[in-house]
């Protein structure tokens, strides 16, 4: 037991009891303490004992005493006013409404714009751009409770520093795993919300209790309430508001508040600055390495179609989905797509047929249906598809129409292999980049044409059995159903040179031979 005197006053404590107060700086450091096991029966002045120093801390007394919530938000009425100012400009940018197009203009979170031209800035930017009234509202609102109560506990410095991490990860966990466009700072506010909580945990001993049950409860009760929200519609953007809040708890662990940082009267300049310049490296350093982010992340993946033998390569941050022509498509999200489509028909084809075909049944079938609108097409031009060797003939036709989300401007490239007719389009919208429609053209240069599976199929089977005259007929079909005529003439020669080993086979070679 440990006793205490303090004026008039004495009391025993049990070392548990000691320790906590001692660390909560509820007890003075000129207290006489009697420990029997380290002075005996006499009294020593707290402060004396190693003990005692090793738990006493005179900022958590300072922090103890002095904490309140009562400072003016500077930093984040700045924020809540650029989010406004933004929003009213974006609005005038789209004469009345917010447009997807004026918010990509001035910073919109965007992965084809991100990746593929390394504009890094939109990480920050993306979280002062709001899509609607009610999106701006909802997030001042959130921002200028947690944010005011977050800006008194920390130095402005160390605030602003966890506004830029919070965004920046907001940002980039979206751009990775998120949807193609993102904008707002609900990513921020999940970042103040996760601070909010662990400094609420770390420091609950020493908070009023009010303060206490302020971070315990309510902030934990609020991050969970609007994360659950979030995740029951479909349009909320969970991946970012999770980087946020990840970033939030990791910053809460590290930052320190303002109260606990003093060590003399007045802190060195260099320590006051410390955030401030780090918060100015993390921009320059993003600003610099946005350039060189199209080598090291933008390279091609290959989508094989292999019952047609078409080997299609996509940027590797392009992803699938629908085209505006309901074929199989791959596209940046904002402006760019390239897709194709491929049909077997019942007897053999011409090129300039198929190109006529794919104009009355695929575009003008889906304008008549009211699918798209404002349909312009020009008359097809001779042209090539695919890398060599395996250059084939096609018809380009370029088109233009008006989709559900906006115009495009399209360019199609009709071929036929043997009894297979595809048909593979590039589309862009008239706002497009140039390094959008670069890598459309690289998309193009890319496309392969390869052995079907049919063909790979008979192609095994022959080499199996080389004698078989069967294999070899099997693989001469499959070559002619591909369009590779000699290679189907070579088949034919050696399904002929197995009928010596092989009877019964008289007929059929030489009348399959005579239709190629």
């Amino acid at each position: 037991m440990i006793r205490i005197r303090e004026g008039d006053q004495e009391f025993i404590l049990t070392i548990d009891e000691f320790e906590r107060r001692a660390r909560r700086g509820e007890l003075s450091p000129f207290a006489d303490v009697c420990i029997p096991a380290l002075t005996g029966e006499r009294f020593v002045q707290a402060r004396e004992l190693s003990l005692f120093a090793s738990l006493y801390d005179p900022r958590r007394v300072l922090f103890r005493h002095h904490f309140h919530l009562g400072r003016y938000p500077v930093l984040t009425g700045a924020v809540a006013l650029a989010c406004v100012a933004l929003f009213l400009w974006t609005r005038h940018l789209g004469d009345g409404v917010v447009t997807r197009e004026a918010l990509l203009d001035l910073g919109a979170k965007a992965r084809a714009r991100i990746v593929d031209e390394g504009e890094l800035w939109r990480l920050l930017v993306a979280n002062l751009l709001h899509r609607d009234v009610t999106h701006l509202a909802f997030n001042l609102f959130a921002l200028l409770n947690i944010g005011t109560v977050l800006e008194g506990v920390y130095r402005r410095g160390d605030y602003l520093l966890l506004l830029v991490v919070g965004g920046l990860s907001t940002m980039a966990v979206s751009t990775f795993a998120s949807g193609p466009v993102t904008v707002g700072a609900s990513g921020m506010i999940f970042a103040c919300l996760g601070a909010g909580v662990v400094f609420g945990l770390r420091f609950s001993d020493l908070l009023p209790t009010r303060y206490r049950v302020y971070f315990g409860v309510v902030v934990v009760g609020y991050a969970a309430t609007m994360f659950y929200l979030g995740l029951q519609r479909a349009t909320t953007d969970n991946w970012g508001h999770g980087g946020g809040l990840l970033a939030g708890l990791v910053m809460g662990g590290v930052l320190v508040p303002r109260l606990m940082r003093l060590r003399q009267a007045t802190e060195p300049r260099a320590l006051a600055l410390r955030p401030w310049v780090v918060c100015a490296a993390l921009t320059v350093g993003m600003l610099a390495l946005g350039p060189l982010l199209p080598r090291l992340l933008v390279s091609f993946r290959p989508y094989r179609l292999n019952t047609f033998g078409i080997v299609l390569e996509r940027p590797s941050t392009w992803s699938k989905g629908p085209d505006p022509l309901g074929f199989i498509a791959f596209g940046n999200g904002v402006d760019a797509l390239a897709s194709i489509a491929c049909d077997r028909a019942a007897q053999r084809v011409r090129l300039d047929d198929a190109a006529r075909r794919f104009v009355d049944r695929e575009l003008n079938s889906l304008a008549r249906a009211g699918h798209i609108s404002g349909l312009e097409v020009g008359e097809p031009v001779t042209d090539t598809v695919g890398a060599p060797p395996g250059t084939v003939p096609a018809r380009r036709v370029a088109f233009s129409f008006l989709g559900s989300d906006g115009p495009f401007d399209a360019r199609a490239w009709i071929f036929v292999r043997g009894d297979t007719e595809c048909a593979f389009v590039l589309a862009h919208r008239a706002t497009a980049t140039a390094r959008s429609k670069e890598l459309l053209e690289e998309v193009r240069a890319r496309v392969r044409l390869v052995e079907n599976k049919s063909q790979r199929d008979a192609t095994n089977a022959a080499l199996n059995r080389p004698d078989s005259v069967k294999a070899q007929l099997d693989l001469a079909l499959a070559h002619q159903a591909a369009g590779d005529l000699p290679a189907a003439r070579r088949a034919f020669d050696a399904a002929k040179a197995a009928m010596a080993h092989e009877r019964g086979w008289e007929g059929r070679v030489p009348v399959g031979r005579a239709r190629l």
